[in-house]
């Protein structure tokens, strides 16, 4: 693996053309998490895949379309253009100094321009391919074995605390609550958050644990190598 401790002559030597870009938000994440949780997330959970595939990791992307959650002081919001561009341009100056492979990982539902972003960017260019992952939603299936509170977690809950208690057990607070409000998942593309989860938790803190975390963190690895490893393959023999 290689990142920005190396030199660029380091980094010339990474023959196998993969970089991997980490996306996150910075915004609230309850009374008992910081307001860094989908930038640091996105950055351990890379950092494992990084050294798993030998590629180049790059630094990630801290801020992201966090308009939901408007409301709660910390959170700081770009807009989906913004986001869009960054990202592209991350991109094509990438493919552009000889990188053939890029997978970028979100940590952030609200960021919902990226897929777009990607789509234009592979049908523009014929040096590379990216690939979009979403690590917490590509393991629903070990997530619904891992939880007990699965079906009900959205932002800040078991999941996400459980996985903070896994990478920096320092980081999170005495101060777990559990809030699950009677309104669809939809309504986060409606309302803002503070308006039905006042504390900024949806889900169940309080059944978050170490071990937990460290069984979601390990799928999330997992599952991010093997759909970038295969749908590199896939799309470069098309």
């Amino acid at each position: 693996m290689y990142d920005l401790n190396n030199t660029y002559l380091d980094i010339e030597k990474n023959k196998n053309g993969i970089a991997i870009l980490p996306v996150g938000a910075i915004e609230q994440h309850g009374p008992h998490l910081p307001i860094s949780v989908d930038h640091f997330q996105a950055e351990s959970v890379s950092r494992a895949v990084a050294e798993r595939m030998g590629g180049f990791l790059l630094p990630g992307i801290a801020y992201g379309n966090s308009e939901a959650h408007i409301g709660f002081r910390g959170t700081v919001s770009i807009s989906s253009d913004t986001l869009k561009n960054i990202v592209q341009d991350i991109t094509k100056n990438l493919f552009n100094q000889g990188f053939t492979k890029v997978g970028v990982l979100n940590f952030h539902a609200g960021n919902l321009v990226l897929k777009l972003a990607l789509r234009d960017v592979n049908l523009s260019s014929d040096t590379g391919v990216a690939v979009l992952c979403q690590p917490w939603q590509d393991i629903d299936e070990e997530s619904k074995t891992i939880l007990d509170n699965y079906g009900n977690e959205q932002h800040a809950g078991e999941f996400e605390t459980s996985v903070m208690m896994h990478i920096d057990s320092a980081k999170v607070g005495s101060n777990l609550i559990d809030c699950v409000p009677e309104v669809q998942p939809t309504y986060f593309d409606y309302q803002y958050m503070k308006e039905y989860c006042p504390d900024g938790v949806w889900g169940k803190a309080t059944l978050a644990n170490s071990d937990k975390g460290r069984l979601l963190f390990d799928a999330m690895v997992k599952a991010t190598v093997e759909k970038l490893s295969s749908t590199f393959d896939e799309l470069n023999r098309h």
